[in-house]
């Protein structure tokens, strides 16, 4: 109870106030035309209720990134800015005024001295960590290494939270060097997909299994729904703790049976559903195959 409080808290938190003041910034105009270096600093535009408009933020970041020499003179907000990862996102809702350690930045080319003057310098700015967005991070399937970004500095925790057409919120935290980049907003797609399979199928309420689990989403929602039992399943053993932590959150005490292999090694059956959520560009269709002979109903999310 304690724990939702402060996730409605943080909710409310990301409303900016009456006198909160937006500016576009011209997104493919080189930021040393239009902004003196001299003046943007950490209270640069900062509103009396201690946010400050998302686009100049990412001016004071790639102001920084120009100095620092690890993009071009001429840089831009559109071509030349890291990732933005918000250490807080509710659903689909993107602030455009951000308070204080509210970002976690990823960019192939930081270094420590750069994260050093970001953390440093740009109040917003909570970790940053050294990556590219392409790159998988976790674990691609059994014969892939686990792979992470690389923190340089801060802290790289984030809580994810998604509305659901059950009335009832799901909650992840995660660490973002070490899970999927998956924002609240695709997580929330894909639970309104699951729920109408669900009742669109008729599936029978009984057992599941979450085959690629991850942080642990899609079983939490069927059993919010009201599965008996979900057996949570993932290759990658950081998953599993995430997922552990994750149940707690959600109040979700029993009812439910973890496994840490590859789902090609599973050996269930007679099961009233199964899921599978792999990663982009994964072939599924062995997969799937496995996946129908235990499940009466299989759902590819």
């Amino acid at each position: 109870m304690v724990f939702i409080i402060e996730i409605d808290e943080k909710i409310k938190s990301l409303e900016e106030c009456e006198k909160c003041k937006d500016v576009q910034i011209k997104k493919f105009t080189p930021l040393r035309d239009l902004i003196d270096f001299e003046t943007l600093d950490g209270e640069y535009m900062r509103c009396e209720c201690g946010k400050r408009p998302l686009d100049i933020v990412m001016s004071h970041i790639l102001k920084i990134m120009i100095e620092e020499a690890i993009v071009p003179e001429k840089a831009t907000l559109r071509r030349n800015s890291p990732v933005p990862l918000s250490g807080f996102y509710y659903s689909s809702l993107n602030p455009q005024f951000i308070g204080e350690k509210t970002l976690i930045l990823l960019h192939p080319d930081f270094t420590a001295d750069v994260a050093s003057r970001l953390i440093n310098e740009v109040p917003e700015v909570k970790c940053v960590l050294k990556g590219s967005p392409q790159n998988t991070v976790g674990q691609l399937d059994r014969n892939s290494q686990i792979s992470h970004f690389e923190i340089l500095e801060g802290d790289d925790t984030q809580i994810n939270v998604m509305r659901t057409l059950l009335q009832e919120k799901v909650v992840l935290v995660k660490s973002q060097s070490r899970h999927h980049i998956e924002v609240a907003m695709t997580t929330e797609e894909k639970l309104l997909r699951l729920h109408n399979y669900l009742k669109n199928n008729d599936v029978k309420t009984g057992t599941a299994i979450d085959g690629m689990c991850g942080l642990g989403a899609l079983g939490i929602y069927l059993l919010k729904y009201g599965f008996e039992k979900v057996m949570f399943n993932d290759i990658n053993p950081e998953m599993i703790d995430a997922l552990k932590n994750n149940l707690e959150i959600n109040g979700i005490s029993d009812g439910y049976e973890i496994y840490n292999g590859a789902f090609e090694d599973l050996e269930f059956g007679d099961v009233d559903l199964c899921v599978i959520d792999a990663f982009p560009g994964v072939d599924v269709e062995e997969i799937v195959k496995k996946a129908e002979k235990m499940a009466e109903n299989v759902i590819v999310i």
